[in-house]
């Protein structure tokens, strides 16, 4: 019976590119989204950001950063149970609000490392 639950689930019209798979074991779900991508290379201070933040997962649920070669996706685990719990569509929706945000902030860190000479950010000066 729950495994008509989960197809139905998981057929919820993905947002963007986020991702949701489930893992029956483990019994949770995995959204995942990029949230910065590069055609080349990271700037230097978003792959610092991620990666100082490589093994911490944050609230809600485990939430994480997962850093590759050219993007930093955003990840979530989701408990699933078959007795009550709140709908998978709204944690989808918070989720995709989560990763709009952290989007904005890691393309202001990127503004600032390339214009940082214009912006007079300079801490030297």
């Amino acid at each position: 019976m729950y495994e008509e639950i989960v197809k139905r689930l998981l057929s919820y019209p993905q947002r963007g590119q986020i991702q949701i798979d489930f893992d029956a074991k483990r019994q949770f779900f995995r959204l995942s989204v990029p949230i910065f991508s590069c055609k080349v290379d990271l700037p230097g201070r978003v792959k610092e950001y991620a990666a100082a933040r490589k093994n911490l997962t944050f609230k809600p649920h485990a939430t994480a950063y997962e850093l590759n070669e050219n993007q930093v996706l955003l990840i979530q685990e989701i408990p699933f149970s078959l007795d009550f719990q709140a709908t998978l569509r709204q944690e989808i929706d918070q989720f995709w609000k989560m990763s709009r945000k952290c989007h904005q902030m890691l393309s202001e860190i990127a503004v600032e490392e390339t214009y940082k000479n214009a912006l007079y950010l300079d801490s030297d000066s």
